[in-house]
């Protein structure tokens, strides 16, 4: 029979299961070094490879040109911004001014 797998006898037997547990111990805490390294890498690289956002609303004018501008341009991107047709929005101010709920600003 061979004898050179088996484990040696008596005294020195808990000194040879003090070294595997430890072996498996140390193999456990590099393992799980691995992995802790392994998702902040995959999460560093999600951060970095974040497409920029882009301004969805990029006119130059402000305030009372920029509501004219949306007036009086494409019908689908006023109702898209206010929900409702530019004809609308000016019935709806016209109505408001005239009961003294809506001042004008310019």
């Amino acid at each position: 029979m061979d004898d050179d797998n088996l484990p040696p006898e008596d005294d020195q037997n808990d000194s040879y299961y003090d070294n595997v547990a430890s072996n498996r111990t140390n193999n456990n805490r590099r393992r799980n070094r691995a992995l802790a390294l392994a998702v902040v890498a995959v999460a560093a690289h999600r951060l970095n490879s974040r497409r920029q956002p882009q301004p969805m609303h990029n006119s130059i004018l402000t305030g009372s040109m920029r509501v004219e501008e949306l007036l009086n341009g494409h019908e689908e991107i006023i109702q898209g911004m206010i929900s409702m047709k530019a004809e609308t929005f000016r019935s709806l101010s016209n109505l408001l001014a005239s009961r003294g709920l809506l001042n004008t600003t310019r």
